[in-house]
């Protein structure tokens, strides 16, 4: 089977504190007054067979129908994300994308789609040669999720950590569609983006 024939499904990853943020970060709305999870979903929506939510929070209406799933206990961080979307769904690809990404485009997720290779195991970008790995805008084929399944049995939640596998594979993204993979933390930055 080539990787186009595999099916991709979107997990959105809305699980974190917001402790630096002070509000919940999915539910941030841009001057249309669509949330950033909203917004999101609906770059990805062409792209994939199907769409979860991981992590715990308040879900806006239009999304009602779309499941949410439940962090893994034991494991915390994104990892628990990815984890329980992969034994959720065992023979899907994953389209990975942390909630707080409000720049991701049509552009950005193209470009991401492409870079797949039948004889990898995830494409895991870097904005740079030097940088380091973007693990929550990336792919992972379902042949990964031993790999999390692993990582959670260690003990170490870093996700960027698969990234090290010599079948994850970490392009350098083009420098027109880099900010497709800034996260906003702080209200601080928050205003630069509402700038």
């Amino acid at each position: 089977m080539k990787v186009e024939d595999s099916p991709v499904w979107g997990c959105i990853l809305i699980g974190g504190k917001s402790s630096r943020m002070g509000q919940p970060k999915h539910l941030i709305t841009d001057d249309c007054g669509k949330t950033w999870l909203e917004h999101i979903a609906g770059i990805l929506m062409p792209f994939v067979d199907g769409i979860a939510i991981s992590g715990a929070g308040i879900v806006p209406e239009s999304l009602a129908g779309v499941t949410c799933l439940a962090d893994i206990p034991g494991v915390v961080g994104p990892l628990t994300g990815i984890l329980a979307a992969c034994r959720w769904r065992p023979q899907v690809s994953w389209l990975l994308v942390a909630c707080d990404m409000p720049h991701i485009s049509v552009e950005t997720v193209e470009w991401l789609l492409a870079q797949r290779q039948a004889d990898c195991l995830g494409c895991v970008p870097r904005i740079t040669e030097e940088s380091h790995v973007e693990p929550l805008f990336a792919w992972y084929d379902k042949k990964a999720a031993y790999l999390f399944e692993r990582q959670a049995l260690s003990g170490e939640m870093r996700i960027s950590d698969i990234a090290r596998h010599p079948e994850i594979i970490t392009p350098v993204v083009p420098e027109p569609l880099r900010n497709g993979w800034e996260n906003i933390n702080t209200p601080g930055q928050l205003l630069q983006v509402k700038r």
